[in-house]
């Protein structure tokens, strides 16, 4: 029997509208036990409070290992900005790269914030309280000449790629990894989140937007978005270039993604 065009048109927008009409949970995931962060806060903690398999978010091990990964350029040491905590350095005119893969524990229904915690000062301080001239928090991309004159150069900033992979309930069709498209916090233009510069201020955190993928849509690169998927992975890669004109540290705990999750649509170690 044939399906008229009417019907088909309506059908695919109630489809689509299915997934906003469902109970939406703010979520964030990170490598390893959610709730153990280092920068949990109070927003964090209602988070928590609400949807406890969290606690069953360290895909590090299991239920397959390499899910979830923090890669750094060299070893952790103890960072200069936050007490207790472990980072990689990255000193002043040495490029680096940092890698985190976190696991998408519920399907979201929203854009996803990637949001960088970070530790930026200085050359060879040891405080970002600075006291003294040359010494304390810094901005990336920022040069001080002798002078005291402020020159902001954008090839010295960070840049930042987010690619999203299938897991193992991915949607039918999402077999390829793709890029996923960012959204400028100013203007809501949009622009490929491959290779795109940002710049991070001394202890601030800073949130970058990827725009919630569609069915079947163009993505960067060549790329084809499909809806994410609670089990789904984000790996995001920040690269720090050889003009880099600061001191920078970077941990497990700094890179999180967050977002508006659909109501039971859970994904844990325990599956």
């Amino acid at each position: 029997m044939e399906i008229k065009r009417p019907f088909m048109i309506a059908l695919t927008f109630l489809l689509i509208g299915s997934e906003a009409l469902s109970g939406g949970r703010p979520e964030f995931d990170a490598v390893g036990n959610d709730s153990s962060n280092y920068f949990n806060d109070a927003i964090t903690g209602l988070v928590l409070t609400a949807n406890p398999w969290n606690t069953e978010s360290d895909f590090t091990g299991n239920p397959l290992p390499g899910m979830e990964y923090f890669s750094t350029p060299v070893q952790l040491t103890d960072d200069i900005c936050y007490n207790g905590y472990r980072s990689a350095y990255t000193q002043w005119r040495r490029p680096a790269t940092y890698e985190w893969q976190i696991v998408l524990q519920m399907d979201p229904q929203s854009d996803l914030d990637i949001n960088i915690e970070q530790c930026v000062v200085k050359h060879s301080s040891t405080t970002v309280f600075g006291r003294i001239p040359w010494e304390g928090g810094e901005q990336t991309g920022r040069y001080q000449l002798t002078n005291g004159t402020a020159v902001f150069i954008q090839g010295a900033n960070p840049c930042i790629t987010v690619e999203a992979s299938p897991g193992p309930n991915a949607v039918f069709g999402f077999t390829s990894p793709f890029i996923l498209t960012g959204l400028t916090q100013c203007g809501i233009t949009e622009l490929p989140l491959k290779r795109l510069p940002y710049t991070g201020v001394a202890i601030w955190e800073r949130a970058l937007v990827a725009r919630m993928p569609g069915y079947m849509t163009a993505a960067p690169d060549g790329g084809i978005e499909y809806p994410l998927s609670a089990g789904d992975t984000i790996r995001i890669t920040i690269a720090i270039p050889f003009l880099n004109s600061v001191d920078i540290r970077y941990g497990q705990d700094n890179v999180t993604v967050r977002y508006i999750g659909v109501n039971n649509t859970i994904f844990t170690n325990s599956n």
